[in-house]
């Protein structure tokens, strides 16, 4: 990554692209030099035991407009609390210990799908979200769902199909 520092890159892809296995080990120095990128969309794909504690990287995302996360095991997602730019937001087939709480002012479009871990789902405030897909997870929504579940009045797309 720090050879391509200086440039504008419409995708970069990190893990398993194939979707062939989850890689076991990931050296975190391979992401030094991600700050020194212009990136429009960043896909983190079939990883185990990948971390995102570390603030650092995430700053380093902080202007991306679109983050996936294919496959990745995560836990929690505490460091999302933060107002990123991200305008897209995927999470799927993750595992999570628990519903992100998330507070990301310029999110429009959320794809939450296939986290069989998850059961309940967290209140959040996304006030631009346009798009929200949370079908099959598991989620019981007993007392879901108004605006101010979601934090917006914005919506046009709901999925929530295939969960408890």
């Amino acid at each position: 990554i720090q050879g391509l520092a200086g440039l504008k890159i419409n995708r970069l892809v990190l893990g398993e692209f194939k979707n062939e296995r989850k890689l076991q080990k990931f050296d975190r120095s391979c992401l030094e030099g991600l700050c020194n990128l212009t990136i429009e969309q960043f896909r983190i794909a079939y990883l185990s035991k990948f971390s995102w504690n570390d603030t650092d990287l995430f700053n380093c995302l902080a202007n991306v407009s679109v983050i996936s996360l294919l496959s990745i095991s995560l836990g929690s997602l505490q460091a999302l609390l933060k107002d990123f730019r991200w305008q897209h937001l995927e999470m799927i087939n993750c595992d999570f210990d628990k519903f992100p709480a998330l507070k990301l002012r310029s999110l429009k479009k959320l794809v939450f799908t296939d986290n069989k871990d998850v059961s309940t789902f967290t209140k959040t405030e996304l006030p631009s979200l346009q798009y929200l897909d949370l079908k099959r997870n598991h989620l019981s929504f007993k007392s879901c769902c108004s605006h101010t579940d979601f934090g917006t009045t914005n919506l046009k797309h709901l999925d929530l199909s295939f969960n408890d």
